[in-house]
């Protein structure tokens, strides 16, 4: 509901073709995202040292066609052998906003509908109690403008009003997800990859998937809320396969052993 407030019509217009993108986007991630992923962080650092060289070569005034491919091939080198930093970044940024996600849902939502019933509370000047007023012309139009920045700190500074506690736990959850996510990138880079893959291409599939049904199929927002068991038993399905798809196809082949026979 924030983004369908927030969000351009115009934006709005191009959800359709953006729900097919994070669809075949997340399949892809949830089935080839840990195999293909050493090629793909290299791929990204060549593209990017590419473009740096041919910035470097419009300031030093030396030719591109020398600056563009020493810049891919020295910066793609250095994403290669620092692959497993990278890893542990990847992994640190999806386990962080899965913990936040969480727990912003757990201690922030509640409050959401509190704060918008704020705006419609006055008080009375006879009796000095809260009662329901409609906002004022001014006030309604000041709704409006609101910008998405306004509204999160407007509703961060009532919740932790509510909590005081709110703003101290969510900074410590982050600081020990990202550490956490960062150690396991590093030390455990198959396992953490697949997770991290996994967990990213089932919120990319679940992401377009409820949005073509919102569009296309009437009352399926409803039915979504009503039905949390099932959904969670959807999600968690294809999360569990894609976790098993991947651990299958990034296993190392068994090596040949010689085998040695003995002569008498």
């Amino acid at each position: 509901l924030f983004v369908v407030q927030h969000v351009p019509v115009d934006v709005q217009g191009n959800a359709i073709a953006v729900a097919i993108i994070f669809l075949v986007g997340g399949i892809g991630l949830s089935v080839l995202g840990a195999k293909l992923s050493r090629f793909g962080f290299t791929s990204v650092f060549v593209v990017l040292g590419a473009l740096a060289g041919y910035h470097f070569s419009r300031v030093s005034g030396l030719h591109p066609v020398i600056c563009t491919p020493v810049g891919a091939a020295m910066i793609g080198a250095i994403g290669h052998l620092t692959f497993r930093l990278w890893v542990g970044v990847a992994v640190a940024l999806v386990l962080s906003s899965l913990v936040l996600g969480a727990f912003g849902y757990q201690r922030v939502v509640p409050h959401v509908a509190e704060f918008d019933q704020t705006r419609m509370v006055g008080w009375s000047p006879v009796t000095g109690a809260a009662e329901f007023s409609l906002p004022t012309p001014d006030q309604q139009q000041a709704y409006r403008d609101r910008s998405p920045e306004t509204w999160v700190k407007e509703l961060w500074a009532h919740v932790t009003a509510k909590d005081a506690h709110l703003e101290r736990n969510g900074k410590s959850l982050a600081f020990v997800a990202l550490v956490t996510g960062l150690f396991l990138g590093v030390v455990a880079v198959r396992w953490a990859l697949i997770l991290a893959t996994s967990l990213a291409g089932t919120a990319l599939v679940t992401t377009g998937v409820a949005t073509l049904f919102t569009h296309f199929v009437s009352g399926s927002y409803e039915s979504f809320l009503n039905h949390p068991g099932i959904m969670g038993a959807a999600v968690g399905a294809f999360l569990v396969t894609s976790l098993a798809l991947q651990t299958m196809l990034t296993r190392k082949p068994p090596s040949d052993e010689p085998t040695t026979t003995a002569k008498s």
